[in-house]
């Protein structure tokens, strides 16, 4: 075959042919140029591989350059260039055609590579860069240097990507691995195993903004992740946005994260930053959280924030689903209890909280419930061995507590210097000792309570030089025999009250039912 017969279309059409005969595709070429100047170079315009109906190759110029030891053969090549071309593969797709080249280089451009099983797409715009050498059956070592203008990952963007690197002993070792994802970056180094899994060097993002309609969006993206280890994770200025879940200018530094089915931090360091924090529309600032990790238990060394003008701390220990606090102080707090009080249940991971040590200190709280409004100036509170959360669900559960306050008001009725110890016996009922001054007299208050049937078991309430309508005001008992000293038992339901008893005043007894 001369060269003037290959530069014909009848030549095009024979080296069609002969490629076509050498995969299970269908191969055609527009035409074929040589030059004397470049002896062992062809040119190939308009090459189509196609498989199916289906387009998989089009590239408008292929530039091929011969062997000089066999210049006849089709099987390997001194270099192949690709010049704005579109390429539609899955990851196994040309392992039919056997072939190899001392380079293989793409200009200007585009791919489309079905991978995990032709369930994802990636999609590269003008790609530059090549690989040497290259073999479709793959090399034992070669070296590659890519750039794209874009790369489009589940819809995600990523602009500029660049990747560098080399295959040896079946390890892929990617040396550079950087691009932009809308105004941030990220950079990486890492190597892929033997067994397809990531060994990740280093792994740092910059000013990644991400958002989800929806709050369980990780779940999306765990099952495509492979088994992999991240050896130092670097994150700045970042965000992530989900329905209930606000980070804005996040920051980590985390050492030594595995992934194989599900996250293993054990051996792990992690500390965290960030500007501002909303969880279920309660805003933390200014946050640090310090961790380490041994043997399945995260160790807190440090946990600050602020909250509701004021600051929170603690530090303790998270083990089985279950953090233990060794301490827990809150100061300056200004919270306002809102309307309708839905506390929503802890993630699982946080099933229970134990405080060894709670501190309250100099703090406002504000209750704007409109059938009982509250305020207690000043309160304080200090606790030992306190259950914070049971079975996912906020409360007190068990321990001791000692709360006080310098004033506030129940129901629009002043008080000061209230004063409530918080205890639990044997079957966990709480025990509730209450006492205060109301309108120049005092009032004092023990109650037994089945939290977990909402009912007290008891309440006793006496009252001295405080005319009984303080009763009906707090929603105790409705129109009861007028007093100024006097005391009641009762039992009811807490939410909403409704309760029944009697009220003893000037040795009178009087019955009181719930619907008195």
């Amino acid at each position: 075959m001369s060269y003037f017969v290959v530069q014909t279309s009848l030549g095009a059409k024979i080296v069609s042919q002969q490629l076509s005969k050498l995969s299970s595709y269908k191969i055609s070429i527009g035409r074929v140029h040589h030059s004397f100047s470049n002896s062992y170079e062809l040119v190939f315009d308009d090459v189509v591989v196609s498989s199916n109906r289906q387009e998989l190759v089009n590239i408008p110029k292929l530039v091929v350059g011969l062997d000089k030891g066999n210049l006849w053969q089709l099987s390997h090549f001194n270099y192949v260039i690709v010049i704005n071309g579109n390429i539609n593969i899955n990851d196994t797709q040309f392992s039919h055609y056997d072939f190899s080249t001392n380079t293989l280089k793409f200009v200007n451009s585009n791919a489309n590579i079905l991978v995990n099983n032709g369930k994802e797409t990636l999609s590269f715009t003008q790609i530059n860069g090549g690989i040497k050498p290259f073999a479709s059956s793959g090399a034992d070592k070669y070296q590659f240097d890519f750039t794209s203008q874009e790369v489009l990952v589940k819809q995600i963007p990523i602009k500029s990507l660049l990747i560098q690197g080399f295959h040896r002993d079946g390890v892929t070792t990617i040396t550079n691995l950087g691009g932009n994802v809308n105004d941030g970056f990220f950079v990486s180094k890492l190597k892929i195993l033997t067994d397809n899994s990531l060994n990740i060097d280093q792994l740092k993002l910059y000013n990644i903004n991400w958002q989800s309609a929806k709050d369980d969006v990780l779940n999306k993206y765990s099952h495509v992740l492979p088994k992999l280890m991240i050896k130092q994770l670097l994150i700045f200025e970042s965000s992530i946005q989900l329905p209930s879940f606000l980070i804005e200018k996040g920051n980590i530094v985390a050492t030594n994260l595995c992934y194989d089915k599900q996250w293993n931090f054990d051996q792990s360091a992690f500390i965290f930053t960030a500007d501002h924090i909303v969880w279920h529309d309660e805003l933390f600032s200014s946050v640090l959280v310090q961790l380490s990790s041994n043997d399945q238990e995260v160790a807190i060394q440090k946990a600050l924030a602020k909250w509701n003008k004021g600051s929170i701390n603690f530090v303790g220990k998270w083990k089985d689903n279950t953090l233990h606090l060794e301490q827990l102080t809150l100061a300056d707090i200004i919270y306002e209890m809102p309307e309708k009080i839905e506390l929503a249940a802890l993630p699982n991971i946080f099933r229970n909280i134990q405080v060894g040590k709670l501190a309250i200190l100099q703090s406002l709280i504000i209750g704007k419930h409109s059938d009982f409004p509250f305020n207690l100036y000043n309160f304080q509170v200090s606790g030992t061995n306190v259950t914070l959360a049971k079975d996912q669900q906020l409360g007190i559960f068990s321990g001791t507590a000692f709360l006080k306050s310098e004033k506030g008001s129940f129901n629009r009725i002043n008080i000061r210097y209230p004063d409530l110890v918080v205890k639990f016996d044997a079957q966990n009922h709480a025990l509730l000792t209450f006492s205060s001054l109301v309108s120049g007299g005092m009032i004092e208050s023990k109650a037994n309570i089945d939290l977990s049937q909402n009912e007290p078991l008891s309440l006793q309430f006496n009252a001295y030089g405080i005319t009984s309508a303080l009763l009906e005001n707090w929603k105790l008992v409705k129109q009861p025999p007028k007093a100024l000293n006097y005391s009641t038992k009762l039992h009811g339901k807490l939410l909403p009250f409704s309760f029944s008893g009697t009220l003893s005043t000037n040795e009178n007894d009087y019955i009181i039912n719930h619907d008195h």
